[in-house]
């Protein structure tokens, strides 16, 4: 499948999908050419798009100086020099301009295909039977937003892949709970962390996680957790001493400067589709600034081909609750109170309004925003439980959801009106989101004696999400991008 999944991403990549058609395509190739050329890392302020980029990207805008200042700089750049070979490998086979400008995609084509590899391996080590792995990871391959990131220049799939490599070593330190898988976990997220600074919110969910694993004891074990945290956070510290040293600051991310105030949150997310958006975003969102010649074109998923993914992640996050629900233990009843007033304050208030126009949509974020709170009280007893890696998804989940929506509020406060629910930041977290909705699934409908009827529902839904993406390229994609180019 991983290897299917390669042939189809490069197909995309130079066969279908324009140039600068994928998000912020224009800045990472620009940085992979700064360094390719030997103009450097990228620097906020300083790092502005190459002219011979300019002419062929923005055909129907006039920049402004400060238009070509180059806004992807921000990231750290690990992502862009594994893309340098590439870019490199282009320049040395083809004399075609268009061919060298897509050459770094294949980047993310094969980060994809391994990303999807990775995620097998993963779901395997966590103990669950293969016919599931083989859906788990597969059904990534065939989420339109991964196939379309899969086809550019854009540095969210190979986080996916590194933070995917985190979540392998994670679940090992969860069965063996020694120190070399949790130092190998941290090596994967400071070296996710300088791909984008989003794993940092990744780093420190494993690391709270992360202690109470270890086989050590008392001031061994802080030693080596300390170590762990270290490691984690040592190459986004050095990114952030770069720019203290060259900027005179360690600012990393715009701010508003205001405080922080929860009634306004709580009331951006009601009178906003934010948590709509970014679920539409997530699955789909096609096109970018290609075929507007420089100006934003593009649509999200929508209809049949974004009711099919609506109605598998609904059954999904209610069979969590359900599971959930009755799971025995210490932690069980203050749980479900609080899942219980969460769920109605959600239900009733918080998405009453734009993200409830459907109402199977308003059930789906109902549940997202309430199943967390069930596992989270389970978390901390003294000592492994047999499901402590869905009950952890649920708790990574749940803070890097929380990040992501103070992010979009933060860019609220900012622009004035609804920025940053860009879902493709979720790809951070994809084997922990199958973790927390998927294997709760799996632990309700286990695998019996030769379980040909539970595969063979697994391999519909499989068939079911392969006719729908390549439907929703065929009859939507494509007609877009053959009507922006004509």
């Amino acid at each position: 499948m991983a290897a299917l999944f390669a042939v189809k991403a490069i197909f995309l990549a130079f066969c279908v999908t324009p140039l600068w058609d994928v998000p912020d395509e224009v800045g990472h190739y620009a940085l992979i050419a700064d360094i390719a050329d030997g103009r450097g890392l990228p620097l906020p302020g300083r790092s502005v798009i190459p002219e011979e980029v300019v002419s062929d990207w923005a055909t129907k805008k006039t920049l402004s100086p400060e238009e070509r200042w180059n806004w992807v700089a921000q990231h750290p750049p690990l992502y862009h020099l594994v893309a340098v070979p590439f870019l490199a490998l282009g320049r040395l086979v083809t004399s075609d301009a268009h061919l060298r400008y897509k050459a770094p995609r294949l980047t993310s084509a094969l980060s994809g295909a391994g990303a999807l590899l990775v995620f097998f391996e993963t779901f395997l080590e966590a103990g669950t039977d293969p016919a599931l792995a083989f859906f788990a990871a597969s059904s990534v391959g065939f989420l339109p937003m991964f196939s379309h990131m899969s086809s550019g220049t854009n540095h969210d799939v190979f986080l996916a892949l590194l933070c995917g490599v985190a979540a392998l070593y994670f679940v090992r330190l969860t069965r063996s709970a020694e120190f070399a898988d949790g130092l190998r976990m941290s090596v994967a997220l400071t070296l996710a962390s300088a791909v984008k600074l989003s794993a940092v919110v990744v780093a420190a969910a494993l690391l709270v996680l992360s202690f109470r694993l270890l086989a050590s004891r008392g001031g061994r074990r802080l030693g080596q957790w300390l170590t762990m945290a270290v490691v984690s956070i040592s190459l986004p510290a050095l990114w952030a001493l770069r720019q203290w040293i060259l900027l005179g600051n360690a600012r990393l991310h715009p701010v508003s400067h205001n405080p922080f105030a929860l009634s306004s949150f709580f009331h951006y997310l009601r009178d906003d589709p934010v948590v709509d958006h970014t679920f539409k975003n997530f699955v789909g969102l096609i096109g970018w600034t290609g075929t507007g010649g420089g100006q934003l074109r593009w649509f999200q998923i929508s209809g049949v081909f974004l009711g099919v993914f609506v109605a598998l992640s609904l059954v999904a996050a209610a069979g969590t609750a359900y599971w959930l629900w009755i799971m025995p233990g210490r932690g069980r009843r203050i749980g479900q109170m609080a899942a219980t007033a969460v769920f109605l304050f959600s239900f009733l208030w918080l998405f009453a309004g734009p993200d409830g126009a459907a109402l199977p949509k308003r059930f789906l974020y109902t549940l997202l925003a309430s199943v967390p709170l069930l596992a989270l009280p389970r978390l901390f007893p003294p000592g492994k439980t047999a499901d402590f890696i869905p009950l952890a998804a649920q708790a990574v989940f749940c803070l890097f959801a929380l990040a992501y929506l103070v992010n979009s509020w933060e860019a609220y406060q900012i622009y004035g009106q609804m920025r940053a629910t860009n879902g493709r930041y979720f790809f951070a977290i994809l084997p922990f989101l199958a973790f927390a909705f998927l294997f709760p699934i799996g632990r309700l409908f286990p695998p019996r004696g030769s379980s040909v009827a539970r595969n063979a529902v697994l391999a519909g839904l499989l068939i079911l999400l392969f006719l729908n993406e390549t439907a929703f390229f065929l009859f939507r994609v494509v007609p877009f991008y053959r009507a922006g180019l004509s």
